[in-house]
Order: C-alpha cells, then structure tokens, then sequence
C-alpha cells in the first residue's frame, strides 16, 4: 500500500486518501452511516496507515452523531463549522453575470482560484476537486463566463436533497458579485429539479461567505459540523 495513492476501505464504511502536497497528511469521508461503522474496522485501518508514515488524519465536514463515534475512537476536535440551509421559502435571485460549464482545460485556473480563496488547510488539489464533483449522483460545475474563470460553483444533487459543494472567486475579483451569480445559478438548477432542500457550510469565521448565503435564502442550522483530527501515536 502506498501513501501516494488514494486508499480505499469501502467495505469498512471509510474512504481515505493522501494528501497530494504532503504524503503524512489524510483525509477520511465516511461512506455509511455512522451506526454501520465498526470501531475495530476502523482503528485497524488507521493503524494500518500509519505504519505507511501517515502522521495526521482529518474527517470531512460531519454531522454531531458522526463526531462522537470518531470521539470514541479517539479523533478531537480540530475546526467547527457554520451549517446553513435554504427551502426555497425565499424567491432564488437571478444572476446578475452568466455562467458556463467548467471544462477540463479550465482546472488549472479553477485550482489556483481555488488556492488564493481559501487557508491552506481548505484548499483543493485534483484528487480533492475531482471528490467534490463526483460526491453526489448529480453534480453541476460551472465558473464565470467571461473570458477566463474568475470563480466557481460544484452544486450536487442526491434525490431532493442539494448541496453547495464549493464556491470560490479569486481575491482580485470578489466583490463584483461573481460569488452571488454562481450561489443563485446553483440554487436555481437544483430549484428545477424539485430539491426540497439546499446545504453548504462555511467556517465560522467566514463573515463574507456567511452574509453572501443568508443574504439569498440560507438560514444557519442548530446542528452545525466539524472537521476532528487523529494524529498516530496519540
């Protein structure tokens, strides 16, 4: 087994992969629920990689019945976050600027948008971006369309549940109202395709991406999430 590649425990409910820019850092998104998760399986697992020099193992962004089986298995706390929903009680805003599909040749943009919006623990290489599009049954990338990306939106889709995967726009370029285009352009597809209910989270701290989406509908949720850390050793 080696480090450099994404490492897959499907049987046991876990997918993990290696950071690309640091072989000792991995991610872990759960695949079940978290009542069919196996303490054993799991702690196996990360022994397992550790013994591979994976020093450092970070969840996704999970739910509170989720954050205490990895409690239990000894991951803590390391970043919580804000959880916003909208039901389309509120009219979706029309974008004010045009969008268009992302395409392959735009990635390396999208990255480097991606890189200047965000703190290096949150920013995205091609496996993690490649995970954010392929997370639901349907998903929906779109940048700006002018003549270079400036910013971009993954919405996905999971029956009629939505979810604002990722939005970004390039420092340089915020406050033009990009971010709100390709916010409303995503709310309006999953609107069309009879989604009862849209998701996104941001860090609590992120005061300009939480105006933006309570701004157009979002309102924040009780049962907020964190990202929790293992380190080897501990």
């Amino acid at each position: 087994m080696s480090t450099d590649q994404p490492l897959h425990w499907s049987s046991n409910g876990v997918r993990i992969r290696t950071a690309h820019r640091c072989g000792s850092t991995a991610y872990l998104r759960t695949t079940v629920s978290s009542s069919k998760l196996r303490s054993d399986k799991i702690d196996a697992a990360l022994q397992l990689i550790a013994q591979k020099g994976v020093k450092r193992v970070f969840t996704s962004a999970i739910g509170p019945r989720e954050q205490l089986f990895f409690r239990d298995i000894g991951f803590r706390l390391h970043e919580e976050l804000v959880l916003l929903s909208n039901d389309f009680s509120v009219p979706v805003p029309k974008p004010t600027h045009p969008t268009r599909r992302a395409l392959r040749s735009d990635r390396p943009q999208i990255l480097d948008i991606d890189t200047s919006a965000f703190p290096q623990f949150w920013q995205f290489d091609e496996p993690a971006l490649s995970e954010a599009i392929k997370a639901t049954p349907r998903s929906r990338f779109r940048v700006n369309a002018e003549p270079s990306p400036h910013g971009f939106a993954i919405t996905g889709r999971s029956g009629r549940q939505g979810f604002l995967q990722r939005l970004a726009v390039h420092p340089a370029h915020q406050g033009k109202g990009l971010g709100r285009s390709l916010a409303t352009d995503a709310l309006g597809w999953l609107q069309k395709r009879h989604v009862n209910e849209v998701l996104v989270n941001t860090q609590i701290t992120n005061l300009t991406a939480l105006e933006l989406y309570e701004s157009i509908g979002f309102t924040r949720r009780s049962d907020g999430l964190a990202v929790l850390r293992w380190d080897a050793g501990e």
